[in-house]
């Protein structure tokens, strides 16, 4: 005997089965930045810290207690999704000058924070690159071999878990993997190209990374591949201060690679920023084909300098959904650590900040869905725009933004070369200003 009514909900089980197995999850945490000597000597503290709170302060790196209960938390967001792999993206060392550091300082911090991630997450593939506070001296990467590449290969080993691309790390600490379900990982270190990098400075292609990325993503194109890019330094203009990350010959060089293979990149993660910010990349028509997000960091430290002083931010890691057979991005969930409740109420207290396709007004986090919502955002005082300020700093703090500060943060999701984001920035900053004048 037939029941047709039970055939057709069984279809449509295996339907929906199908549909979940199709999707997996992305774990993305970065900039740890971890302080051994808080609450003793608080090496990293760019302000006076009369209370030291139990999970940190805002002038300062992160206690292991920080950085323990966040990968507790980063378990615990994982345990009802599939997450298929980690993006870990650098800067495990505490900002301070070079002479409270040392190889073996980095390398212990390094090889602890590598332990702890591979003790808390044992089954799960980790795509890990140096930030550039991970060298001695700090930020000066050489474009070959050298200790901290070869002793971090000992720990790494068992992530990169492939013979053929050691070669690759120990030359310049760059190498290429496929995930289980098919995407190729292209894991950089952009590091080489940092203006604060002075080895590299008057270099072509440092550790023949560029043409090396070339034959990847040529090959990649042949074998109908998707990839996906990962570092720690972004390509592209920082929105505080409007100042390229690259020296400019590189930045030129990775921006073309990057649109001359954007149909078989299907994202670009990287952190450095302590911000949560993304560019979008557009083809010569102007139609945006590739997205570049930057995740905001672990760390609450916020930067001093003679000119400006940075804003609070809340610890931080994300989540990104993609479909496991095109490699597209479907959904991005931002978790973040309130630091002063956290300190007051002596227990971590995590939430979500947003999720994005419920709290940006986008059916994905596609290109195009990205390009949507920047656009909007150029009223400074709409709800795009005010939600992006609050999220930029994990919940932590809105500044107060006049309209250079609108103008920078608006063409950093549009402009990747500095001379296009200057135009940017005098446009806009022209256009903001008579909103403004227009409120008074």
């Amino acid at each position: 005997m037939v029941f047709p009514g039970l055939c057709i909900v069984f279809l449509l089980s295996l339907l929906r089965t199908s549909l979940c197995v199709s999707e997996g999850w992305i774990l993305h945490v970065t900039d740890f930045h971890w302080d051994r000597s808080y609450s003793s000597h608080d090496l990293s503290c760019n302000g006076v810290v009369n209370t030291h709170g139990m999970y940190g302060d805002y002038w300062c790196d992160s206690p292991f207690s920080l950085i323990d209960v966040t990968m507790k938390a980063m378990k615990n967001a994982t345990l009802d999704k599939e997450v298929d792999f980690m993006l870990w993206t650098g800067d495990s060392v505490l900002h301070t000058p070079d002479e409270n550091l040392s190889i073996n300082e980095n390398m212990d911090i390094l090889t602890n924070l590598t332990g702890q991630l591979q003790e808390t997450f044992p089954t799960m593939d980790v795509y890990a690159t140096y930030g550039n506070h991970d060298y001695f001296p700090s930020n000066q990467y050489p474009p070959h071999n050298n200790e901290i590449y070869n002793r971090t290969l000992e720990h790494w080993r068992t992530w990169i878990n492939d013979s053929t691309q050691e070669t690759n790390f120990l030359k310049g600490a760059y190498y290429t993997l496929k995930t289980k379900y098919g995407m190729r990982i292209l894991a950089l270190n952009t590091n080489l190209y940092y203006t604060s990098d002075k080895v590299t400075t008057h270099m072509d292609d440092p550790a023949d990374q560029f043409v090396w990325m070339e034959g990847i993503l040529m090959q990649a194109r042949r074998d109908h591949e998707k990839v996906l890019v990962t570092g720690h330094v972004p390509p592209g203009i920082a929105a505080e201060g409007g100042r390229p990350w690259f020296y400019q010959h590189f930045n030129t060089r990775m921006v073309h690679i990057l649109q001359q293979y954007s149909d078989v990149i299907i994202g670009l993660h990287f952190g450095h920023e302590h911000a949560d910010t993304f560019r979008i990349f557009y083809d010569h028509s102007g139609r945006p084909e590739m997205t570049l997000y930057v995740a905001p960091s672990v760390t609450p430290w916020r930067y001093k300098i003679p000119s400006a002083t940075g804003p609070k931010h809340n610890p931080s890691f994300r989540l990104i959904k993609y479909d496991r057979t095109t490699g597209r991005h479907l959904d991005l969930v931002q978790y973040y650590m309130d630091l002063p409740e956290s300190n007051k109420q002596g227990r971590p207290i995590w939430s979500i900040a947003y999720t994005a396709t419920k709290d940006m007004g986008v059916p994905d986090i596609s290109p195009a869905s990205m390009d949507g919502f920047a656009t909007r955002t150029k009223n400074p005082n709409g709800p795009e725009f005010q939600n992006h300020l609050r999220w930029r700093n994990a919940n932590a703090e809105v500044m107060p933004c006049d309209a250079l500060c609108h103008s920078l943060i608006f063409c950093n999701f549009f402009k990747v070369h500095d001379h296009d984001f200057k135009t940017c920035l005098r446009d806009t900053q022209h256009y903001t200003a008579s909103i403004f004048g227009k409120r008074k």
